[in-house]
C-alpha cells in the first residue's frame, strides 16, 4: 500500500508538472549555433536519436541568444506535435500488445475450461480476462482510428484484436469505416508493391541485355546465350533479346558444326576419348543438345564394351579403367 501511495503521488506531481508553462532556461547554451537554421537542424538531429525533450530544450536555449525567436518557436512545436504522434504510437503499441496477449489468455483458458468444465479456478481467470479485454475496446477502437493513415500496421494490430471482441453497435460501425480505410491502404500497398517489382524488373532486364551485347562483342557468345535466357526468364517477349539471341547463334552455330564435324571424324577414325572430349566441347557451346548427347552416349558405350573385353582377355591384370570425359 505505501508504494502504491508514493506511485500515485509521482503520477500527480507528474501529471501538474505537464500542466505549468514551460520554464525559459536562464542560462544560454555553451556552445552557440551560428544561426537558426543551424539550431534548428541540430535539434532535429538530437530528436532523430529519440532525446525529444532535449532537443526541445535545446532550442529554448538557442532562443536566448538568436533574434529569429518565432522560427525557434515554430520549430519547437512542431517537435512538440511530432512527438506527440510518437508518444501516443507508443503507447497504443503497448495497448496492442496488452489486448493480443489477453486475447491469447481468453482462448487458451477457454480450451482449458473446455477439458475441465468443473475447474473454477480457470473460469474465474478466463472471465477476468475477457472483462479486462472487453475494457479496451475503445483504446483499440480509438489506436485503429487514430494509426490507420500515419501507422496502418499499428491500426491493423488494433483492429484485429477489436474486431474478435463482442462490441457495440456503435464500435462495430467504427470499426466498419476503419476496415474500408485498411483495405484501401493495403490494396495501394500491393500495387505500389507490384510497381516497385516491375521497375526492378525491368532495370535488371535491361542490365542483362548490356551484359549480354557486351559479351556478344568480346565474342563470349555461350555466356552472351546464358545471360539471353535469364532475360527471356523476366521477360518472354523482350524482342531486343530474341534478336541478340539469334545474332549469338549465328556466330556460335559454325563452332559448333566445326566440333561435331571433327568429332564424328575422331570418332570414324577409333580416336574414341579425343571424339568424346570434342563433342563435350561442342555441348559446352549447346548445352542439352539431343543430338551431340547421343554421340557422347554412343561413344562412351563403345568405350566400356572395349574395356569389357579387355578385362576379359587379361583377367589377371587389374587396369585402371579406360579414361573416358564425364558427362556435364
Amino acid at each position: 500500500m505505501r508504494i502504491a501511495g508514493i506511485l500515485i503521488i509521482v503520477v500527480m506531481l507528474a501529471g501538474c508538472s505537464g500542466l505549468k508553462e514551460r520554464l525559459t532556461p536562464t542560462r544560454p547554451l555553451l556552445k552557440q549555433p551560428a544561426n537558426t537554421e543551424e539550431a534548428l537542424s541540430i535539434a532535429r538531429d538530437i530528436a532523430r536519436r529519440g532525446r525529444w525533450s532535449e532537443a526541445m530544450r535545446y532550442l529554448d536555449a538557442a532562443a536566448l541568444t538568436l533574434d529569429d525567436k518565432a522560427a525557434l518557436e515554430q520549430g519547437r512545436d512542431k517537435l512538440q506535435s511530432q512527438w506527440q504522434r510518437k508518444k501516443r504510437a507508443l503507447e497504443d503499441s503497448i495497448v496492442a500488445s496488452d489486448a493480443e496477449n489477453l486475447k491469447y489468455k481468453v482462448a487458451t483458458l477457454q480450451e482449458m475450461s473446455l477439458a475441465e468444465p468443473d475447474n473454477l479456478v480457470l473460469t474465474s481467470r478466463r472471465i477476468f480476462c475477457k472483462e479486462t479485454l472487453a475494457n479496451k475496446a475503445e483504446a483499440l477502437t480509438a489506436c485503429a482510428e487514430v494509426h490507420v493513415g500515419d501507422r496502418p500496421d499499428l491500426a491493423r494490430r488494433c483492429f484485429e484484436v477489436a474486431s474478435w471482441m463482442p462490441v457495440n453497435a456503435a464500435h462495430e460501425q467504427r470499426l466498419s469505416q476503419v476496415d474500408k480505410q485498411l483495405r484501401t491502404i493495403e490494396s495501394v500497398a500491393e500495387k505500389r508493391r507490384l510497381a516497385n517489382q516491375e521497375r526492378e524488373r525491368l532495370a535488371r532486364v535491361r542490365v542483362l541485355l548490356n551484359n549480354a551485347k557486351a559479351s556478344i562483342e568480346a565474342q563470349d557468345f555461350r555466356t552472351a546465350l546464358d545471360t539471353l535466357e535469364k532475360v527471356s526468364a523476366l521477360q518472354p517477349d523482350n524482342i531486343e533479346a530474341v534478336g541478340l539471341k539469334q545474332q549469338a547463334m549465328l556466330m556460335i552455330s559454325p563452332q559448333i558444326e566445326a566440333l561435331i564435324k571433327l568429332g564424328d571424324h575422331l570418332y570414324l577414325d577409333e580416336q574414341l576419348d579425343a571424339a568424346v572430349a570434342t563433342w563435350q566441347a561442342a555441348l559446352t557451346l549447346k548445352p542439352k543438345d539431343e543430338e551431340i548427347l547421343a554421340r557422347i552416349e554412343r561413344a562412351k558405350t563403345v568405350l566400356d564394351k572395349l574395356e569389357t573385353l579387355r578385362r576379359q582377355q587379361n583377367p589377371t591384370v587389374h587396369q585402371a579403367p579406360w579414361p573416358t570425359q564425364p558427362l556435364p
